[in-house]
């Protein structure tokens, strides 16, 4: 099945671009995402236009470390980012139905008493 072969490298290459066009308004996670589609691309070509066998033996074990680092540094940014943005403006995260923070007694005033 040589054409879905040549599918996922293009599936690669489209959502890299796409993350790359979107990544100045997510911020580091859009353009590590890019960065991450990017090494899917060489890696699917690899075996897709070149016929290295990237999926077996020690090159399976490289391609899971690197997907695991990818994974690791993409959350950790992710929730720094999140943390900050808590940290500077605590309304924008949602708030559960009994909530009683000064933002859900200011915007609804006496419907979380019980």
């Amino acid at each position: 099945m040589p054409f879905l072969q040549y599918f996922y490298v293009f599936l690669w290459v489209a959502l890299g671009v796409l993350c790359l066009l979107i990544g100045r308004k997510q911020g580091a996670v859009g353009f590590l995402l890019a960065g991450f589609f990017g090494f899917m691309v060489v890696w699917y070509g690899l075996r897709a236009f070149a016929g290295l066998p990237v999926f077996e033996g020690v090159w399976s074990f490289v391609f899971r470390a690197v997907l695991l680092v990818f994974l690791a540094v993409i959350v950790f940014v992710w929730y720094r980012g999140r943390q900050a943005r808590v940290n500077r403006d605590p309304e924008s995260l949602p708030h559960d139905e009994d909530c009683h923070c000064e933002h859900c007694e200011e915007e609804h005033p006496g419907e979380n008493d019980t």
